[in-house]
């Protein structure tokens, strides 16, 4: 006897035998000459489902080829139309998932046909089993009556409906956005001190710095450091519609630190009788650009005294008096001073544009040599070029003109600080060149409202930072009003929007579709061998198995009773092709 029935082996689990064991009726089954069988299109059934899934994987690289060579990075607006595009992205998707489904249900139907002869089955059951792999079906399997022989029919058929998320997911991997920036080279404004001499008549320099500066660039850097950086910027030729770029530029730096108290020279604010400021040490802030000789923070390398910066203050606020019963903001407040020295120094310059805003900040990336009050001999220009970088021959004017240049910004920068400011009689009387630019880097708030005095970040400590700030906010601005330029790698945006495609999405689900269509598909062959063969699921094929069977003919034509009907069990048998009627034994 050919029938399988050892599970010790590796070979599959059939019931002829067991039928017979039953007590299978002789005549029971038929015979006809040259008789049909049900069996005899396993060759299309294995190519089916081999075929489908190398058929499907053919698909999934088509569409993986169509959208990174044709689709990909290709503007939105440029034709196919938007429509046709996701149209045929669409398409390939449900080819795939319909190809592997054809695989899946080929394979969920060998399964049915197994569970069929796996066990005596009540016919309610295989309504339900024969229904594979619909929806209803599977919902209505996991009714009792229960078996486990049901188990890897509903598996098989629950993957074959996952399948239906590969055309919900797998057009995603498609998407529209701005296409990528671009490294370009364009030219954008830049600060070349070396060019364009800021002082007022060039040829009476005659080796000096101090010669006067040009009303309009005096304006320039004044303006420079009371407005925004970019207020007067234009957005540089080629940036598109957005760009961003470093810079690095050399100018005039400014380097502050505090003064012990033993070197500031502002008295302290004093109180009358009446506990009000007396009004004999009434200055609270003043300015002052000073030269000091022999100091090795102010001394240049030619041995020339430096240019230098001080600030002395006394914070005051009324909000915060140590002693509530004496109204004067500035009693018991220690005088302060910061000393700033101009150097040359070098920056590192960040630009960004984008949604039609400019925004620009820099860095002072390092400090060179103090500036000089004379210029050095024609053979030793080390304290007028950057840092380490050789000196250059031939052009000394050039270097006069840089020279001029870097005091330019220190002095007209200096200049708007020179002056006083006093309290006296809780009046405030103000003697500064420029209050907007003193306003830059301190908060002064007057009476009647509470009387307030401070840096601008706040704490003492960091009014050294922020004259720095402002010092590098002025170069910036400066830039606005110069011929200067330079070439620079810009990331460019041109404002396209194209199709962008992301491989990892799509074989993602393509992935994991494949591996479940692959794993229904190695199920699906181990049951058409467990099987002997490839049954099909058509009503011919139904017919042909109940009809050779006399046993239900003879037990049918006598149920009038439907649920009967469903609660009758029944087995199909692989050997003799038709179902059978199990008969309970005794």
């Amino acid at each position: 006897m050919n029938d399988k029935t050892s599970s010790s082996n590796g070979t599959c689990h059939h019931y002829d035998s067991h039928w017979e064991s039953l007590g299978r009726p002789s005549g029971s089954f038929k015979q006809w000459p040259n008789a049909m069988h049900i069996k005899a299109g396993t060759p299309w059934h294995i190519s089916y489902i081999i075929g489908g899934l190398l058929f499907a994987l053919g698909i999934a690289a088509g569409h993986h080829f169509y959208l990174s060579s044709f689709i990909a990075s290709t503007d939105v607006r440029a034709s196919p139309s938007q429509f046709w595009v996701r149209a045929i992205n669409n398409v390939f998707s449900h080819a795939v998932a319909i190809t592997l489904g054809i695989v899946c249900t080929y394979s969920t139907v060998q399964a049915v046909w197994y569970t069929a002869g796996s066990s005596p089955i009540p016919i309610l059951t295989l309504n339900r089993l024969f229904l594979l792999p619909a929806p209803n079906a599977i919902w209505g399997l996991f009714r009792p009556p229960y078996s486990v022989h049901l188990i890897p029919p509903v598996l098989l058929a629950l993957c074959m409906q996952t399948l239906i998320f590969v055309t919900i997911f797998s057009p995603n991997s498609l998407s529209s956005g701005p296409a990528d920036a671009q490294l370009t080279n364009i030219s954008v404004p830049t600060l070349t001190l070396s060019a364009t001499d800021m002082s007022l008549n060039h040829r009476q320099l005659n080796q000096r710095l101090g010669a006067a500066i040009a009303p309009v660039w005096e304006q320039v850097i004044s303006t420079a450091m009371t407005t925004p950086p970019t207020t007067y910027w234009r957005v540089p030729h080629g940036c598109g519609v957005a760009c961003s770029y470093n810079l690095t530029y050399f100018a005039t730096g400014i380097d502050c630190y505090d003064l012990p108290n033993e070197e500031v020279t502002l008295p302290p604010m004093e109180i009358n009788v009446y506990l009000h400021c007396s009004g004999r040490n009434s200055k609270f802030f003043e300015g002052s650009s000073i030269f000091v000789k022999n100091s090795t923070n102010g001394q240049d390398q030619n041995g020339s005294s430096a240019y230098w910066l001080l600030f002395q203050y006394i914070t005051g606020d009324d909000g915060q008096r140590d002693d509530p019963r004496v109204d004067c903001p500035f009693y018991l407040r220690p005088p302060r001073a910061v000393r700033c020295t101009f150097r040359e120094a070098m920056y590192r310059m960040s630009y960004n544009f984008s949604n039609s805003i400019q925004t620009v900040s820099s860095s002072l990336v390092k400090y060179g040599d103090p500036l000089p009050s004379t210029l050095p001999p024609r053979r030793n220009c080390s304290s007028l070029v950057p840092t380490g970088a050789p000196c250059p021959t031939g052009v000394f004017p050039s270097i006069t003109t840089r020279a001029v240049n870097y005091r330019a910004l220190a002095k007209v920068f200096s200049a708007s600080f020179h002056g006083e400011i006093e309290y006296r009689a809780d009046q405030v009387f103000t003697n500064i060149t420029s209050e907007l630019a003193l306003r830059q880097i301190f908060t002064l708030r007057e009476r009647p409202q509470p009387f307030l005095f401070e840096p601008t970040y706040g704490q003492p400590e960091l009014l050294g930072k922020s004259v720095v700030d402002l010092f590098t906010n002025m170069t910036i601005g400066v830039m606005a009003f110069r011929t200067d330029n330079t070439t620079v790698k810009a990331l460019v945006w041109d404002g396209s929007i194209v199709w962008k495609y992301d491989g990892r999405t799509l074989w993602l689900v393509y992935g994991i579709a494949f591996a479940l269509a692959s794993l229904s598909s190695l199920y699906g062959l181990y049951y058409l061998w467990c099987n002997e063969g490839a049954i099909d699921p058509t009503f011919s094929t139904f017919l042909f198995t109940i009809t050779r069977t006399e046993q239900l003919y003879k037990r049918f034509k006598t149920i009038r009773d439907m649920e009967e009907v469903e609660g009758t069990k029944i087995q199909f048998s692989s050997k003799a092709e038709a179902f059978f009627l199990v008969k309970e034994r005794e």
